[in-house]
């Protein structure tokens, strides 16, 4: 047998290139389940359900109760879009830890306070209130890119990512439907055990961006001059102008019919919590499905041809519309939430085309700007189709007027698509040609998120990305190695 000595142990030790290990990301998956849950659980049905019975004692009447919910998630979506990069540049300075930790707190706090207020005006503050820290996503998100070292890595960890997600658009609304049938406040103590949960998985999660890397200056521009670049980007580009036209209207169309689904489906039908919550629960078993098994099939099927897919997707999704509209019981919902899988498809596909006409230097603009756009369209569309169910209500219109409205807007999505898709792409644009890129970007990965919670009340990643161009180009860098000396 061959002696090694000493000097045969560390020769080959000099010099060699260790690999860096990525942390386990695993904390931040379950993290993630529970927060996505907990906000599920709460919101749907519980919140509208619990509101409307509050207002309806306090003498408020059907369709005042209508229109406040359409303020108030607007509102919420406003204050999730302003806090949601401060948040996010807050995590780059202090560490993730803190930041979702913080939210962790916040989650207890505000579902602590719905569990026992009994008044429509604390009900309301509360919420509006809560959106300031609810988009821990963007934590989430940040962790993701922070800890993986190559676009392989970091692409599967986000796909285990949106996985926990689908996981807790299954079951938070069935915790929360059918708690709401053994007390109203029973989903948001609920809410606030799995954000206790949460919190303590914070606890003992590693910090995943070290004291040495973050950044300490006040990088970015201004608001103003953020959404003029946004501007000046897409009048650059025709193509991804309209694209960005159809996201904003869909956005819109989707919005207008989330924000009264439950009151809609509880007056129609006369459905109570568990009932809703099942549907719900169908309704993101679909998601999920279509995210993970239909999307890769109908890209596969359609590859050279997504602006017909987006526009096949967006049709699914007025025929949805329509269909509840002209459902002659609630049954009927079922079937047409399953027949419609395809119609979530829409939103990653939108955002690939966007994403394929903006050079790798302005994806980060791309994706705070279309998410500032895009929440602007689901404040209208809230507003709008809270009044109008309103005016149903009333007794002033169908009760599928809104849902018509949901229809007409999906159409026009797939209208704006089609005059994408007609114009000319030999024909020189302002803009410098955009090479096509094989795989989305990491930014477009993680933006993803919005393809999966676009349909369903769950934190986003709104503005995740506003100011924070300097960090997305320092994570734009080779794989890390560690040298050893």
């Amino acid at each position: 047998m061959k002696k090694v000595t000493s000097s045969h142990l560390t020769t080959p030790l000099l010099g060699t290139v260790i690999e860096h290990k990525d942390p386990s990301l695993a904390p931040i998956f379950v993290i993630a389940f529970l927060n996505t849950a907990a906000k599920i659980a709460a919101q749907t049905p519980a919140y509208s359900l619990i509101f409307n019975d509050v207002a309806h004692a306090g003498g408020m009447q059907p369709q005042h109760v209508s229109i406040r919910i359409g303020w108030l998630m607007a509102m919420r979506s406003l204050v999730e879009l302003a806090c949601t990069p401060l948040l996010a540049r807050w995590s780059d300075r202090v560490g993730r830890r803190r930041s979702l930790g913080l939210c962790c707190v916040a989650y207890c706090l505000e579902y602590g306070l719905l569990s026992v207020l009994q008044s429509a005006w604390g009900l309301s503050i509360v919420f509006v209130a809560g959106g300031s820290l609810a988009s821990h996503n963007v934590v989430e998100g940040s962790c993701i890119v922070d800890a993986t070292s190559c676009p392989v890595a970091r692409s599967k960890a986000f796909g285990q990512l949106f996985a926990a997600l689908g996981l807790a658009f299954i079951l938070g609304p069935i915790i929360g439907g059918e708690l709401s049938a053994i007390h109203s406040s029973a989903p948001f103590a609920a809410a606030m055990m799995l954000s206790t949960g949460s919190l303590l998985c914070v606890a003992v999660m590693p910090e995943y961006l070290p004291e040495q890397v973050r950044r300490r200056e006040q990088s970015g521009a201004s608001v103003l001059s953020t959404l003029h670049a946004f501007k000046h980007l897409i009048q650059q580009n025709y193509q991804l102008r309209w694209y960005v036209y159809a996201s904003a209207l869909s956005g819109m169309g989707i919005s207008a019919f989330i924000t009264v689904r439950t009151i809609w489906a509880h007056y129609t039908f006369g459905w109570q919590g568990p009932h809703i919550g099942r549907v719900v629960a169908t309704y993101g078993a679909t998601v999920v499905f279509a995210h993970f098994v239909l999307l890769p099939l109908l890209l596969g099927i359609m590859r050279g041809r997504e602006g017909v897919l987006a526009q096949f997707c967006l049709l699914v999704h007025t025929a949805r519309f329509t269909a509840y509209g002209l459902a002659p019981h609630g049954g009927f919902i079922y079937a047409a939430v399953i027949l419609s899988s395809a119609g979530s498809c829409s939103v990653p596909v939108l955002q690939a085309l966007c994403s394929r006409c903006v050079p790798e230097a302005d994806q980060s603009l791309l994706s705070g700007g279309a998410s500032a756009l895009n929440t602007a369209a689901q404040v209208i569309g809230a507003l709008i189709g809270s009044h109008i169910f309103a005016h149903s209500l009333a007794g002033k219109s169908s009760s599928s007027a809104h849902l018509l409205l949901c229809a007409f807007l999906c159409g026009s999505a797939a209208i704006c698509v089609g005059i994408a898709g007609f114009h000319d792409v030999n024909k020189p644009d302002k803009t410098l040609k955009v090479k096509k890129r094989s795989a989305r970007t990491w930014i477009a990965q993680a933006e993803g998120m919005h393809g999966m919670d676009a349909s369903l009340p769950s934190p986003t990643m709104r503005g995740g990305m506003l100011f924070r161009g300097r960090w997305a180009q320092s994570r734009d860098s080779s794989p890390r190695n560690a040298a050893a000396v």
